[in-house]
């Protein structure tokens, strides 16, 4: 098995252009930049909160990983509207209850 390196920096206008896209793999990668990169924490949540509806489980644990980085290079997330989002996908996605304690950990841990 070989592994292909991928860096997760893109600019916003790239990482917009991705999402509209509405390939996965080019929003799972949008989402993860996002996470890492966005300098505006709103737009930033606001996004992954869209993709966290998404029929898709990587797309939606994507945005769950992404609401983890916000949260730990921001110190701040809107958890009135996170917090329960995240539980609404934990219930549509089960197997996803790792991704999303991960996350609520980095919340606890960093705002």
């Amino acid at each position: 098995m070989s592994f292909l390196y991928q860096d997760p920096s893109m600019r916003h206008e790239k990482a917009t252009q991705l999402l509209a896209s509405g390939v996965d793999t080019d929003v799972i990668a949008a989402l993860i930049s996002i996470g890492l990169n966005e300098v505006d924490r709103t737009w930033a949540q606001n996004t992954c909160l869209q993709y966290l509806t998404s029929e898709t489980e990587s797309v939606a644990a994507s945005a769950i990983t992404a609401l983890g980085h916000i949260a730990r290079r921001h110190g701040d997330l809107e958890l009135e509207a996170v917090l329960p989002a995240l539980e609404i996908v934990q219930k549509k996605f089960p197997s996803l209850e790792g991704v999303v304690a991960d996350t609520l950990d980095d919340i606890d841990a960093f705002t």
